[in-house]
């Protein structure tokens, strides 16, 4: 699925940490592993955006993930729910 920019929700400069009391543990270490990956992808100047699909409004199956962003396009994207 191609991720719009107007998902695009807030810039993450940190990595998630493994461990959020909200998720089951695997779900926090998987959050994290897709934030590292988009980060060994990046070039100078690019970011990394946490993406939501308002589509989906609240039902179950929403779509939420990371976004590399350069030069204000999507190069590329993992989602994590």
């Amino acid at each position: 699925m191609k991720i719009q920019t107007d998902w695009l929700t807030q810039r993450v400069e940190n990595a998630p940490t493994s461990y959020d009391q909200t998720l089951p543990d695997r779900a926090g270490l998987r959050n994290r592993m897709a934030w590292q990956k988009l980060q060994r992808q990046a070039a100078a100047g690019d970011e990394v955006w946490a993406f939501s699909d308002p589509s989906a409004g609240s039902r179950q199956g929403r779509l939420t993930g990371y976004a590399l962003v350069r030069e204000g396009e999507i190069v590329e994207s993992v989602t994590v729910a």
